[in-house]
């Protein structure tokens, strides 16, 4: 096992890694918006928030946030937004990608791709997948 995985064994630790993560992300949330030349309240505005609630997105929300709540951030910014899961060999098994210019009332649910024969297995499986509680 990898110093890594071995270090997470240890609460502090994992809690020290996790609060590191939180601030990254709070970090470029913020830095991307500012990038894109948007006042916390121009976002709220899109996504039809306070911008007290971006605020908080921005300074402690982190990991807590939801994926959908993170598609619709980005693209609040005029973004796109990409994520993949990989294995030890570097195989794509999973990817979410949500467009810049997709509606942001609609469900996200079609944001996720079939990659491999990981996703096949799991629809043999009859696993619900997004697109089925959409």
């Amino acid at each position: 096992m990898g110093y890594f995985k071995e270090s997470l064994k240890d609460p502090d630790s994992a809690r020290l890694y996790r609060e590191v993560l939180d601030e990254e992300l709070s970090w470029l949330l913020a830095h991307l918006r500012e990038l894109r030349g948007l006042s916390q309240k121009e976002v709220a505005e899109r996504l039809g928030v306070s911008r007290s609630r971006i605020s908080q997105m921005e300074t402690s929300a982190g990991l807590s946030m939801t994926l959908e709540g993170l598609a619709r951030y980005v693209q609040a910014l005029g973004l796109t937004l990409r994520l993949e899961f990989r294995d030890e060999q570097g195989e794509v098994l999973a990817r979410f990608h949500v467009g810049a210019d997709e509606p942001l009332s609609e469900p996200l649910a079609g944001g996720w791709e079939p990659v491999g024969e990981s996703w096949a297995t799991l629809m043999r499986k009859g696993k619900p997948t997004f697109g089925d509680i959409a």
